[in-house]
């Protein structure tokens, strides 16, 4: 009777061990070509959701507030602002929480100065095993190119470029890479620049 009664047990907690992890599409307005596919586990929040974003697209990790949003304006409704280190109202904010399903699509924006706004797809919902693996993850990325300055171009020459001006490239509807040198121009200096994503 003991070991029929373990059994049970032993089968209802391996049952437990599975756990829903939502794979995302997640691109940058104005620029599907830069993308990631990220996997989160349910249980995690929109806080590390938001670390991972800025990690993986290289946006600073110290500086900025963001929030995740449905619905075509963000301040009308988001679900709390995250600040950088994971703190505030959204970022405590489970992503099981609010009835994500497959091809369930939100926003997300980065910077509310510069508001640099992101597409996101729930691309897939997992049950999976318990495991060891971390999460957040990256599964995929869009491939990295390697392209010219605009402005050393401009002047006839050809420098690889190392950074991209987003607040150029917004402006301008076209992408405006740049090399060290001519970030640091003064034409640039107060934009917000990042690495090559694409």
């Amino acid at each position: 009777m003991f070991w029929i009664q373990y059994y049970y047990v032993e089968e209802e907690s391996m049952q437990q061990k599975k756990i829903r992890i939502y794979r995302f599409r997640i691109s940058m307005k104005g620029r599907r070509g830069i993308w990631r596919k990220i996997e989160i586990k349910g249980d995690q929040t929109f806080g590390d959701l938001d670390r991972m974003i800025r990690i993986s697209f290289n946006l600073d990790t110290f500086d900025h507030l963001s929030e995740f949003y449905s619905g075509k304006k963000w301040y009308r409704s988001g679900f709390g602002i995250i600040k950088p280190i994971g703190q505030g109202e959204g970022a405590d904010l489970r992503i099981d929480s609010i009835g994500i399903g497959t091809g369930s699509k939100f926003g997300y924006v980065y910077d509310f100065g510069s508001e640099v706004h992101f597409y996101i797809t729930a691309q897939q919902i997992l049950e999976e095993e318990l495991s060891d693996e971390d999460f957040p993850r990256v599964v995929s990325e869009n491939k990295k190119k390697d392209y010219y300055c605009s402005d050393c171009a401009a002047s006839g020459k050809k420098t690889i470029a190392s950074l991209e001006c987003y607040v150029c490239s917004e402006e301008m509807g076209k992408s405006v890479y740049l090399c060290d040198k001519c970030a640091e121009s003064e034409k640039h200096e107060d934009h917000f620049t990042g690495d090559i994503m694409e």
